[in-house]
């Protein structure tokens, strides 16, 4: 990479970082979050979108996705879930600070998204069959999570989430703990 680009995204980044939106009612956000699930890894990437502030009520489009080993047996079956979420989140004024640096908000939303059980494979490497089969599954899911600004477009967050899935062959309850960063489009 030339010096001249180097210097090009330096100045960009530098822009980004700094230009205050905070005055203004800043109305979208992206984020990403990573983090344990039922004896797995999960991510969560979701775009935030408020009709006012994004600091006090928004709603939520997500992407989720986890990968856990399901455990309840004496074999060890790989489940992978991916989901779309629609939620609405609201801030939990008690648990928020005044000027905005810490906000707390509590959210509930619905899922859609599919179950995969062992990569699709019926039987175990020890000959044991499979019953239970993969699909989509449905359901809802309510959550919490913490806001800490850190500028005027990146905030620290942490997240719980509990997924409920009316349909799952291999447990309709299902959570993500994570840690994220929100970068907020004005």
């Amino acid at each position: 990479m030339s010096y001249k680009l180097r210097k090009i995204i330096l100045l960009g980044l530098i822009l980004i970082l700094y230009i205050p939106v905070s005055n203004a009612q800043s109305q979208k956000s992206l984020a990403g979050f990573a983090g344990y699930t039922d004896d797995g890894i999960a991510t969560l990437f979701g775009f935030s979108y408020s009709f006012n502030d994004i600091k006090y009520d928004f709603l939520e489009a997500s992407v989720y996705s986890g990968y856990l080993k399901e455990r309840k047996t004496e074999y060890n079956v790989d489940v992978n879930v991916h989901s779309i979420n629609l939620g609405y989140f609201k801030r939990i004024e008690p648990l928020s600070t005044l000027n905005g640096l810490v906000c707390t908000y509590i959210g509930i939303g619905g899922v859609l998204g599919s179950e995969s059980i062992n990569k699709g494979n019926n039987e175990l490497p020890n000959g044991a069959l499979i019953t239970s089969k993969g699909g989509t599954i449905y359901g809802g899911f309510g959550a919490v999570q913490a806001d800490l600004f850190i500028s005027n477009r990146f905030h620290l967050l942490g997240r719980y989430t509990h997924f409920y899935h009316a349909n799952s062959e291999v447990g309709k309850s299902k959570f993500m703990i994570g840690l994220g960063l929100k970068y907020v489009i004005f």
